[in-house]
């Protein structure tokens, strides 16, 4: 109840600050008497101010308003429905900007929030020291947001006045980017580092969800790599590398002992491993943090699922595909009494082995596998969902340990310190096998290591929303996407935008400057 009353507080205070005079979410009301003249006084106004960004934050980073491209990513082998399958091909039928996941509204919303904070915290009473902490915060969550706006969309306008209401034109990607990256910078100059994270009560802050110095480290290795590889400016590598190392090598995070470990103390969240998390909350039921996994969860995750009911999912892997990407069968992996095959297969998938043996599974299954990682659910307390799946009971980790550890790996890579790359990718493969057996070796693996890490992370972070833009980072996107891609897409429709989503159509309401990108334009 106390929850859901801040909600409603907040939500009356974003209507007070009328983040929309319009639908395409860039338009603001203006600073009147009624919304700011007697707000922003006090470390509590600001903090509440905050609440509101973070809820809005919350809701679009964490739950579907990232779900195209992150399921556009994931590794399957059937779909179930007609329409999937048109998505996955890039179907213009499927992909038209009336799809509300096209739509950025929610993304300005959080920029509207942050656009306000920093124009108006002058007015707080309060030391210049924790104005700082609370600017460092807006920088942070507008940088971040700008930052999935230009994975997503590509070109945008860039909106950093609420006060101005003027009809914008797209900018650059490279625009974008270099903003995001110069709120990035600023939020690392004005953040504490982890223990100094304190709230307005002064209280010591302790959750993965505020955004610390490390927390803004870790964006803006994920955010150089990416400028990086996208605007060609090779400098940036080292960058990311120096970031990553800023976070890899704090006491704050260390990894799991196994993938077990993973799946029952990582993924629900609050770990060691876990470096930026958005927190689980069931009494925000509809706003829960998703995963990729909800497409392919059935038995035993689903209590009102039987074995069969796999053939019902969203998507689905083979057997043969798991066997493939986690190599280790029980049969010949067994010595002294120790698994000796990768334990991700294990951990990621339920009782595969055991299946195999038992006929009557076995059939029931089809030749599925059924996914296991993401495993502790949510059951429903209504009268007509008590007991059923509702949504899995785990925090939405947008930065983990092991993710950091690879992508530092890849930026290894990228300026040839092919030695320090590979002890990278063995750090993470150790784990997975419990030893070093697995070490990388050129002569059996081959020289492309930077495809063997991509690869590598393919498999430690399986349903974690990476996968996509992996791909697209490192343009592997005719060999590891659909068979649209590799047969029908050229690199002229990549360059005119193929790998961006169209943009939704609320933002052309009343912007007469807007344009849709040269190849989805094309397409309608």
């Amino acid at each position: 109840m106390i929850a859901m009353k801040s909600n409603k507080i907040l939500f009356i205070l974003s209507i007070l600050w009328g983040c929309f005079a319009c639908t395409d979410g860039l338009e603001v009301i203006p600073e009147n008497s009624v919304t700011f003249e007697n707000y922003f006084k006090t470390e509590k106004d600001i903090e509440t101010s905050l609440n509101a960004l973070r809820d809005e934050f919350r809701s679009t980073c964490a739950f579907n308003a990232n779900k195209t491209p992150i399921d556009l990513g994931f590794v399957h082998d059937t779909l179930r429905s007609t329409s999937a399958q048109k998505s996955f091909n890039w179907d213009a039928t499927q992909f038209t900007p009336i799809y509300v996941d096209f739509f950025w509204n929610s993304h300005y919303a959080i920029i509207c929030y942050a656009n306000i904070l920093l124009e108006n915290i002058d007015k707080a009473e309060i030391t210049q020291n924790r104005k700082d902490y609370y600017i460092g915060l807006a920088h942070f969550y507008r940088g971040f947001t700008y930052f999935r706006i230009a994975q997503k969309w590509g070109e945008a306008p860039l909106q950093t006045d609420s006060r101005d209401i003027s009809k914008k034109t797209k900018s650059s990607v490279a625009s974008i980017l270099q903003f995001a990256l110069d709120e990035t910078n600023l939020a690392i100059k004005l953040l504490p580092l982890h223990d100094g994270l304190i709230d307005a009560n002064g209280s010591q802050v302790t959750d993965k969800a505020t955004p610390s110095k490390e927390i803004a480290q870790a964006l803006k290795a994920d955010l150089c790599a990416w400028k990086a590889a996208i605007n060609n400016e090779p400098e940036l590598w080292q960058e990311a590398i120096n970031a990553a190392n800023f976070v890899i090598d704090s006491c704050h995070y260390t990894l799991a002992s196994d993938p077990e470990e993973v799946c029952t103390k990582v993924l629900p969240g609050g770990s060691d491993e876990g470096i930026f998390e958005i927190k689980f909350n069931y009494v925000e039921a509809t706003r829960n943090p998703w995963t990729p996994m909800e497409e392919f969860v059935t038995f035993p995750i689903r209590p009102e699922d039987g074995r069969g009911d796999i053939k019902y999912c969203y998507a689905r892997m083979f057997e043969t595909t798991v066997d493939k990407m986690y190599p280790g069968h029980f049969e010949g992996m067994i010595a002294e009494g120790v698994y000796q095959g990768d334990k991700r297969r294990l951990a990621y998938f339920y009782d595969l082995d055991t299946i195999r043996k038992n006929a009557e599974w076995h059939a029931l299954a089809e030749r599925y596998a059924y996914p296991y990682k993401f495993r502790k659910a949510q059951l429903g307390t209504t009268s007509w969902s008590q007991g059923k799946f509702e949504c899995f009971a785990c925090d939405h980790i947008i930065y983990r340990l092991a993710d950091l550890i690879l992508l530092r790996a890849e930026c290894y890579t990228r300026i040839n310190k092919n030695d320090l790359a590979a002890k990278d990718l063995n750090r993470i493969r150790e784990r997975a096998y419990g030893n070093r057996s697995h070490d990388y070796n050129a002569a059996t693996e081959g020289n492309n290591l930077r495809y063997i890490i991509f690869k590598e992370r393919e498999k430690e972070l399986l349903w974690e929303g990476k996968r996509w833009y992996d791909i697209v980072r490192n343009g592997y996107w005719k060999t590891e996407l659909s068979k649209f891609h590799a047969t029908q897409m050229t690199q002229q429709d990549v360059d005119n935008g193929a790998l961006y989503m169209p943009v939704g159509y609320p933002a052309f309401n009343e912007n007469s400057l807007m344009t849709q990108n040269k190849y989805w334009q094309a397409r309608y």
